[in-house]
């Protein structure tokens, strides 16, 4: 044990010492980046490292998940690393993240800027001008560049960024980035949890109206055909579609779908087909991947093996067990009186 303990010192010693955290943003800033950004920081903590670089890439997204995710940046103790690499952009909500950096870096032909609210506000776009001039004079960039990005829909370079001071390097490949910064270390990219793949499909503005379409459909025509069966995961989908257009937040959205789930298992009772109990255990797995808590060690294949197996594994248990339920229900009595009518009987003493 401890000839073990030796060989593996210089390991961990590696990991906590210099080790760098990489997460791939190249997707709309929503619940489902806030949830990437929250793994990425379970996973600094867990491996105990301070340095997380954000590959950055997106059109933008919601204030309200760029909200959350400046919020994690500043409060959570760890340096935060942007790279935007060449070709890429960091429009809109992108760009207030890239603000909120320590150290920001971009590769050639990438842009950053147009932070304009959409629908345009008056207030929210003095609001959030007045919030990116903090962030840049916080991490000592151009608070006019800033303000430009929301009132002008400025767009910049990376030349330019780098010139009026929005961006610090400009850098190729994340290997120069890194070099450039004066950052090293072993890389240890993010692998997403569960929860946050889900939110990662769901959170993108043409699957969650997709989906919301789609539910209401299910739901009109389980309405005008009852059975059950339409009407549930109709409700599901609606639900989802709200989270994915940032109606609802995700753990309200998981308590509703396990409901539903419950609901339906134990519509299970009525039909006694079978369907409904496993309809219903998939449901309620749903809703707990969107509470689960991932970590990020525990690898996604693995995860779905194991779901899939006590999905199958609970799902015949439930529908095994209510239809020995329902069928005890609809049997007839042992000792019931009806049935001795017309019966012949013979009296002893």
């Amino acid at each position: 044990m401890k000839g073990l303990a030796l060989l593996l010192l210089p390991l961990l010693l590696a990991v906590t010492s210099e080790t760098i955290v990489v997460v791939d943003m190249s997707c709309p800033i929503t619940e489902g980046a806030v949830s990437l950004l929250e793994d990425a920081v379970h996973l600094a903590e867990q491996i105990g490292t301070r340095k997380v670089v954000i590959l950055l890439n997106t059109n933008g997204g919601t204030l309200g998940a760029t909200e959350k995710i400046v919020d994690i940046m500043r409060r959570s103790g760890i340096s935060f690393a942007v790279y935007v690499p060449p070709g890429g952009r960091a429009f809109s909500a992108g760009s207030i993240v890239l603000l909120a950096s320590k150290v920001a870096g971009m590769g050639s032909g990438s842009v950053v800027g147009a932070a304009q609210p959409r629908p345009y506000d008056e207030k929210v776009a003095n609001a959030v001008a007045g919030w990116a001039s903090s962030l840049a004079e916080g991490s000592g960039r151009n608070q006019t560049a800033a303000k430009k990005f929301v009132y002008e829909n400025l767009v910049l370079s990376a030349d330019e960024a780098l010139r009026y001071h929005i961006a610090e390097v400009k850098a190729d490949s994340l290997d120069q980035f890194l070099e450039r910064i004066g950052w090293s270390g072993s890389l240890v990219y993010l692998n997403p949890g569960p929860k946050t793949s889900l939110l990662l499909l769901i959170t993108s503005p043409e699957n969650a109206w997709f989906l919301f379409m789609v539910g209401v459909i299910l739901i009109l025509v389980g309405l005008a055909h009852p059975t059950y069966i339409m009407e549930g995961i109709g409700s599901v989908l609606v639900l989802l579609g709200f989270l994915g257009m940032n109606l609802i937040g995700a753990d309200l959205a998981a308590i509703m779908v396990i409901a539903i789930g419950s609901a339906t298992m134990f519509l299970e009772l009525k039909t006694g087909h079978g369907i409904l109990a496993v309809l219903g255990a998939i449901i309620s797995s749903l809703g707990l991947i969107l509470i689960y808590q991932s970590t990020p060690f525990l690898s996604m294949s693995v995860w779905s093996g194991t779901l899939i197996f006590l999905l199958v594994l609970s799902s015949g248990f439930a529908g095994f067990y209510l239809y020995k339920i329902r069928k005890a229900l609809k049997a007839r009595p042992l000792h019931s009186l009806e049935g001795l009518i017309g019966r012949a009987g013979v009296v002893k003493r």
